[in-house]
């Protein structure tokens, strides 16, 4: 394993490295200081207005941990159950 690869992150700076990933944030939004770590463990790079991920940094990001699926959700399904409970609840006054 390289250093990056092993190198324990802080919250804010997996945040950082998602949101380069995802390349959704506004660059003067994103916290420099960890833009410079995640630039010297070679997580990211590219020009100051543009960060990119390198090689290692889109590996790293792959591992991090990813939200719950929303697919779980069955939007038909909870309104049935809703109404059905709505239902049961009249029936008994």
């Amino acid at each position: 394993m390289s250093r990056s690869e092993d190198t324990p992150l802080s919250a804010n700076e997996e945040i950082t490295l998602r949101r380069v990933a995802h390349g959704q944030s506004d660059v003067t939004r994103l916290r420099v200081e960890d833009l410079v770590r995640l630039r010297s463990l070679v997580l990211v790079t590219g020009t100051t207005r543009a960060p990119v991920l390198t090689a290692a940094g889109k590996a790293r990001f792959d591992r991090l941990a990813k939200p719950a699926a929303v697919t779980e959700f069955n939007a038909q399904n909870e309104l049935m159950a809703t109404l059905g409970r709505l239902m049961a609840r009249k029936a008994q006054r």
